[in-house]
This record gives C-alpha cells, sequence and structure tokens, in this order.
C-alpha cells in the first residue's frame, strides 16, 4: 500500500501520490481530468467506452468519438506516469470496459464515505451506527466535484451524495441533541452550514446554542442567517427560526443586567463612517419609527428609492459582474450620506434611504453625491440609477386618507 493514489472528491477535486499532492492538469475540466475522474469513480467495476464517449463529448459533435476517446486515454497515460507513478498501462481496455489497474490501489473519498454509511445502516446498536455516521459526515468537505457541476453525470452524482450526507448527518443531529452533546452538535451543524446555508442547519446550531445556555450567541446566528436568507433570496425567516428567537429573546431579557450591559450589547460592535445599513427586515422597523416621530414633531424625512439599471436600461441581475456592480453602488451610498441616516438593499437592483432633517433640494445634492462616487468605481455609460424621493409625511398622508 505504499503506492496509494489518494483521489478526493468532495468540496475540491485532488490527487495525492505517496502522501505528497500532485496535479494532474492545470486545466481542472480538461477532458484528462473528466475522464480521470470517471475511470477513478468506476475504479472497481470499470465503465464502458460508450459511456465514457457520452459522459465527455455527449454535448458536441465529434467526428470520430472512438479515436478522440483514444486519444484522451493516450494523453491521461502519459500524464499519470509523468507524475512519478509506476510503470503501467493505467487504464485497462477489456471487451469495451475500461478499467483502472489495480495493481496501483486508489483510495477515494466518495468510495470511503458510501461504505462507512453502508456500514452504519447495518449496525443494529443505535450507538455504532451513529458513530459510522459521523466517520462518514466527518469526510465530506462539500459537494461532489463542484468545479464539474454542469456535467451531467456530476450533477447526478452530487446529488446522490449530498442526499446521503444530509440524511445521515440529519439522524447524527438528533442523537447529539438527546444525549445533550451540545458541543459536538454545533460542530457538526456549523460545518453543513457551510456547504448548505439555505438549508436550514443553522436551527441545529441555535437549539446546540440554547442547550450550552449561550443565548447571545444564538441570536448572533439568527441575524446572521436572516441577513443572508434576505440578501440572497429576499425570503423572511423561516416560522421555526422565528420561534427560537423569541425564546432565546424571552430569556435573555429575563436575566437580570445592568443598563451598562444593557447598552453594550445594544451598540454597534465597531465603529463605522458612513450611514448605517440595516436588513430590509429591520429598515422595516426603522421606518415605522420614523414615521412616528414625523407625525408627532413634524420632522422632515424623505425615502429615496434607487433604482440600478445597465446601459440597456435592463435592471441588474445576479451574474457576478452585477454583484460587483451593486457592491460597487452600497459603498457609494455609504459614503455619500451622513452618518444617521438608514440604507437598505430592496432587492438586486434597488436599494432604499431614509434621511431625515432634509429638504427636497438636498436629496437631489444627494444623489448627484452617490452619482458621482458610482461613477468613480464605475465608468460612466455602463450602468446608470434612477431615483425616486417621496415625503415621509406626504406617504403617511396619503396611506391614512
Amino acid at each position: 500500500m505504499g503506492e496509494l493514489l489518494k483521489v478526493n472528491m468532495f468540496g475540491r477535486f485532488s490527487i495525492q501520490y505517496n502522501g505528497v499532492e500532485v496535479v494532474l492538469d492545470r486545466n481542472i475540466t480538461s477532458k484528462v481530468t473528466l475522464l480521470f475522474q470517471v475511470i477513478a469513480l468506476h475504479a472497481e467495476e470499470g465503465v464502458s467506452k460508450a459511456s465514457l464517449i457520452d459522459m465527455l463529448y455527449g454535448r458536441e459533435e465529434v467526428e470520430n468519438p472512438n479515436a478522440t476517446l483514444n486519444n484522451t486515454l493516450f494523453r491521461l497515460r502519459k500524464r499519470l506516469k509523468s507524475l512519478g507513478l509506476p510503470t503501467s498501462s493505467y487504464v485497462l481496455i477489456n471487451g469495451g470496459i475500461c478499467k483502472w489497474d489495480n495493481s496501483i490501489p486508489i483510495e477515494l473519498d466518495c468510495s470511503i464515505f458510501e461504505d462507512l454509511i453502508n456500514e452504519g445502516r447495518r449496525q443494529q446498536d443505535k450507538d455504532k451506527r451513529i458513530e459510522y455516521y459521523e466517520a462518514a459526515c466527518g469526510m465530506y468537505f462539500g459537494e461532489f466535484l463542484p468545479d464539474q457541476i454542469g456535467e451531467d453525470w456530476v450533477s447526478v452524482n452530487n446529488h446522490y451524495y449530498g442526499e446521503l450526507y444530509k440524511t445521515c448527518l440529519e439522524e447524527v443531529c438528533h442523537y447529539l441533541f438527546e444525549m445533550e452533546r451540545y458541543d459536538e452538535l454545533y460542530k457538526c451543524a456549523s460545518e453543513a452550514a457551510q456547504i448548505y446555508p439555505f438549508e436550514s442547519w443553522q436551527i441545529w446550531m441555535i437549539d446546540s446554542l440554547i442547550g450550552m445556555g449561550r443565548y447571545s450567541e444564538g441570536i448572533e446566528v439568527y441575524r446572521n442567517t436572516e441577513k443572508l436568507y434576505f440578501q440572497e433570496l429576499n425570503l423572511p425567516p423561516t416560522s421555526e427560526m422565528l420561534e427560537r428567537f423569541e425564546y432565546m429573546g424571552e430569556r435573555i431579557s429575563n436575566s437580570t443586567k445592568s443598563i451598562s450591559d444593557i447598552q453594550g450589547g445594544l451598540r454597534e460592535q465597531n465603529e463605522k463612517n458612513g450611514a448605517y445599513y440595516c436588513a430590509f427586515p429591520s429598515f422595516i422597523d426603522a421606518y415605522r419609527v420614523v414615521e412616528r416621530l414625523t407625525e408627532r414633531n413634524g420632522m422632515s424625512v424623505y425615502l429615496m428609492l434607487c433604482t440600478l439599471r445597465n446601459a440597456g436600461g435592463r435592471l441588474l441581475e445576479k451574474r457576478p459582474r452585477d454583484l460587483e456592480v451593486t457592491k460597487a453602488f452600497r459603498d457609494s451610498i455609504c459614503k455619500s450620506i451622513r452618518k444617521g441616516d438608514f440604507y437598505t438593499r430592496y432587492n438586486n437592483a434597488q436599494y432604499l434611504i431614509l434621511m431625515t432633517g432634509l429638504n427636497e433640494e438636498h436629496c437631489e445634492l444627494v444623489s448627484k453625491r452617490i452619482d458621482s462616487a458610482f461613477h468613480e468605481l464605475i465608468p460612466y455609460g455602463i450602468h446608470h440609477v434612477d431615483y425616486y424621493v417621496a415625503s415621509v409625511e406626504e406617504i403617511y398622508s396619503v396611506i391614512g386618507a
């Protein structure tokens, strides 16, 4: 077993030979890399040449698929030899079936992962079953071959292994919670939330923190999750999350603290220059408070809606370039309005700003300052911003009428 080839496909693709990481191909999506990945995944049973042709070239118009596959096999063998592996054909072909030469043992993370789960399922004893499941989940560092996710065979396997992981980890979490092993539960759930941030693993994180009486940390997890869900999905937190938030809030409010302790918790953790950014649900609360103050003391307050459009007049989407533009615009707002004003992202293309003590002329100056700051980062003509301003007092009177 000294000449072991260790192949990892969870989280990122990597190869280690004799304990040293080696690079098969600088291009992680090349046909040589794809071919090796398929062969490694089917190292025990092999895979037919017809299947390989379909997986590698199924979406392409290839004049001679068999010859093309043979050329790719030639390049793969040449590359494997250059890594210092023992002299071999590496991929054996018999009766149209391509199979890895098992004289060079392969240790594949997803195969070990699946073996551990299958062994766990055979255990009658619950404690033993969970041990195997924990060991399996500890090997799952991310989705299956994420750089190749556009390939059909990768997508199918990604779903398969992902569901195995989530099903087993759910059972592990229930077990750890019942056994009051909250530290381990928090670790497992945190790792899952890093991989699948929108599948409610944060609930297990909060439950573990509640179990340890660490309510403030639990509220912090809730706040971060609330912000993530709204910014990425435009969705509010789930009812289960809200129940836990209310529970933690009650526990914190029932504990005795001095006013200085309470004030310390209310203050921003990091003093920052520029306007105050908040998630949309928090912005709603701020707006409603200001609306009441306006009604009471006649304070001048304006709501500004900023809509980002591309050169063709279309709203921005969630493409990488658009996300870069959105970030530039957010930074421009932050440094263009006052520290006492609020702003939030309403959706991918729109921001809202709440400004106090201004008149309409001042609002126009604010929009010009934002434009100037924005176009220092993003050149004119590529994107532009539409501004709409309304007095909170006028909005209130119209709705009230």
